[in-house]
């Protein structure tokens, strides 16, 4: 399956974020997050990203024939790339549902996540949901490029940050910031 498209976004009324992939071919697959799969998700999606970074960067020259030995070069290039897959990511290309005669299934409630580094570099995102009491399991599987990994990194934070879910599920970046200061009131927090 080729990514075409990621949407995630914080819908109220579930209480939950839906996460959309589109296709090259058109079609689209949802998701449901749920707060305690997403804050648990979310630290294990940075390790990897981190991880994925430094495979790309040992696996490049610096220029040709030249290689990053030193670890402080490695973590300082990681961090260019990391950047610039930001740069180059299109968040103002509005989402492009399918269209509407298309075959639309109810969205997947994630209860399981399993991620591997590949050998490529890619990032390999199996979503696990669980369908009945039969233990029967439906899955969706992709592989996800240094980009499309921090755009999925950016869309999860934007979702967060507006679902109010607390301190805790915020990304590293908004972590540091006080709460009055990216929105998040001060308000007993609740597990679910």
């Amino acid at each position: 399956m080729k990514i075409h498209q990621l949407n995630v976004q914080y819908l109220p009324d579930q209480d939950r974020l839906l996460a959309r992939v589109n296709t090259s071919t058109g079609l689209e697959f949802r998701l449901w997050l749920t707060r305690r799969l997403t804050i648990g998700l979310l630290p294990l999606l940075h390790k990897l990203s981190s991880d994925q970074l430094q495979r790309t960067v040992e696996a490049e020259p610096v220029e040709p024939g030249i290689t990053a030995n030193d670890p402080k070069i490695r973590e300082f290039l990681a961090e260019f790339k990391k950047e610039q897959a930001f740069q180059q990511a299109d968040f103002k290309t509005p989402y492009k549902a399918p269209a509407p005669d298309a075959p639309v299934e109810e969205p997947l409630l994630v209860s399981e996540v399993q991620m591997t580094l590949l050998l490529n570099g890619q990032v390999e995102v199996k979503f696990i949901a669980k369908t009945g009491e039969s233990g029967k399991t439906r899955e969706l599987k992709m592989a996800l490029d240094t980009k499309m990994m921090h755009g999925l990194l950016h869309l999860l934070g934007k979702s967060l940050s507006d679902s109010q879910w607390g301190q805790a599920a915020l990304t590293d970046t908004q972590a540091e910031a006080p709460a009055e200061a990216i929105g998040v009131p001060n308000r007993p927090q609740y597990l679910n």
